[in-house]
């Protein structure tokens, strides 16, 4: 699977995602919007509202690199609910479109609205 899909099932697929993962993928986020904000009350705030975590088993998710967790999660998804995932392919070209209900191609610029 290359990072694209990954990101895409992950981004639009994230209610599928293990609780462990979510966690793993929040504080992600939260670490990256804080990086630069000096603020420990900012950092408090986060880690009072669960953001951000000391859990062992979700950080070490995480230690394999963002790219990795996100490409181990979406196979877990797919693996476990293969069902539910729809990847939205271009008719035309077969590349994946920007978002699940999709009907134009970023690619190729085919429109299949109708």
């Amino acid at each position: 699977m290359d990072k694209e899909t990954a990101e895409y099932i992950v981004t639009y697929f994230f209610s599928l995602l293990p609780e462990k993962e979510k966690l793993a993928w929040r504080h992600h986020s939260s670490i990256l919007k804080l990086e630069d904000n000096d603020n420990p009350k900012a950092w408090e705030i986060y880690k009072r509202k669960g953001w951000i975590t000391d859990d062992k088993e979700v950080l070490d998710l995480l230690k394999v690199g963002y790219d990795n967790f996100e490409l181990n999660t979406a196979e877990k998804i797919i693996k476990n609910y293969p069902e539910k995932v729809f990847l939205n392919e271009c008719p035309k070209c077969k590349k994946l479109a920007r978002t699940p209900k999709a009907k134009q191609c970023r690619f190729c610029g085919f429109d299949w609205h109708n």
